[in-house]
């Protein structure tokens, strides 16, 4: 068997599918770069937004104009969007031959494998072979979401949120680091509530002091912060531990009190605005990445104006933007507010980006003449 695997979405998502070429190969499949000479092409898919899925289904299209010249390819598609919509895909794309949810692991390997599993998925088992360049890695410490953010559909397609035992992270990024990866990447839907739901007591700031003590990583950088879990004691452990970066990833959404409550968010712009004050200060230096969601239901030019003066104001050394995209099984979807128009959300979306391209270029240029230490990626 010859395997052709295309990821697509978030670094969770392309953790799954380390994991997925790992148990193949264990089990003598043969791995490609090159879809055209591979016998078995798979797809980990991504359902997240509405752009995210037309990814995916264009790339499942693709793929399966191969099967029209060699039929004797097999099609699997995997993840998030066929979690989500198993039975239309079925239907609707026949050149598929066999579907996955985002837990199916062992079915993958199995059915692939004719049922002649040599080496059965182990979930102990730390190795991957990984997408990311040798350096680094990200180390997914849980699955799902227990946020319930009014937009997101993501407690639906992988459940409420489930951490990983921290043995089991300590030995995989063991394994990582004795594979010459110097910097983890700690990912997971909201990588703060990691250890609340097995009684942890400070989850993840206990994890960054295991993770630290690991001597081959130089690099420690934690993403998918939730706002209201930063707290003075995980800050402690960014001021302290020197292999964690001072980068404070965390999603803020918006700056609008009246948008943010119809999201379900538990912050505020004065509570987005002390926080980020207090990162400023507790960690001199940090470089602070957010996103927002422009076009939300109900969002009027004043509450855009909020965001984009908190932007200005702020100055995030990074920023990301979404145009909000209606989900139908999301809390927002039932929303009565009126769903801002597609050219109003764009021209929004505009306007905070070329606000937001600006403040970079001037943050950068403040940065010359300083001396930092780097990984470097290639020469």
């Amino acid at each position: 068997m010859k395997v052709f695997l295309k990821s697509l979405g978030c670094p969770k998502n392309q953790v799954d599918s380390e994991r997925i070429l790992w148990a193949l190969k264990r089990n003598n499949a043969t791995l490609t770069g090159d879809q055209r000479k591979a016998d078995t092409l798979i797809i980990n898919t991504c359902g997240f937004t509405e752009d995210a899925k037309q990814e995916s289904i264009d790339a499942i299209l693709a793929l399966a104009e191969i099967k029209k010249s060699r039929p004797e390819v097999k099609l699997c598609v995997a993840g998030c969007l066929s979690e989500r919509y198993r039975d239309d895909l079925m239907s609707q794309i026949p050149e598929i031959d066999h579907i996955y949810g985002v837990d199916e692991l062992d079915a993958i390997i199995k059915e692939l494998a004719g049922g002649q599993v040599s080496a059965p998925p182990d979930p102990d088992d730390p190795r991957r072979i990984l997408g990311s360049p040798s350096h680094f890695a990200y180390l997914k410490i849980s699955e799902g979401c227990s946020n319930n953010c009014s937009f997101c559909v993501i407690p639906l397609i992988r459940g409420s949120y489930k951490s990983r035992a921290p043995e089991q992270i300590i030995r995989e990024a063991r394994q990582l680091a004795s594979g010459g990866v110097k910097e983890l990447v700690v990912v997971a839907q909201d990588t703060t509530l990691y250890g609340a739901d097995i009684r942890l007591d400070n989850g993840l700031g206990a994890l960054l002091d295991q993770l630290s003590d690991i001597e081959e990583i130089e690099w420690i950088r934690v993403m998918y912060m939730y706002p209201p879990l930063v707290t003075d004691r995980l800050l402690e452990r960014f001021s302290r531990l020197e292999k964690v970066v001072p980068y404070f990833d965390i999603p803020f959404q918006h700056a609008s009190d009246r948008i943010l409550s119809a999201m379900n968010r538990q912050e505020t712009e004065r509570s987005i605005r002390n926080l980020v004050e207090k990162i400023r200060q507790s960690a001199p230096g940090a470089s602070i990445r957010t996103s927002f969601i422009v076009g939300f239901k109900g969002e009027t030019d004043k509450d855009f104006e909020t965001l984009l003066k908190m932007v200005e104001d702020i100055r995030f050394d990074h920023l990301g933007a979404f145009i909000y995209s209606p989900e139908e099984e999301s809390a927002a979807y039932r929303l009565s507010a009126s769903r801002t128009p597609v050219s109003k959300a764009r021209e929004r979306f505009d306007r905070l980006m070329t606000a937001q391209r600006e403040i970079s270029k001037r943050l950068l240029n403040e940065k010359k003449g300083r001396i930092m230490d780097v990984i470097v990626d290639g020469i």
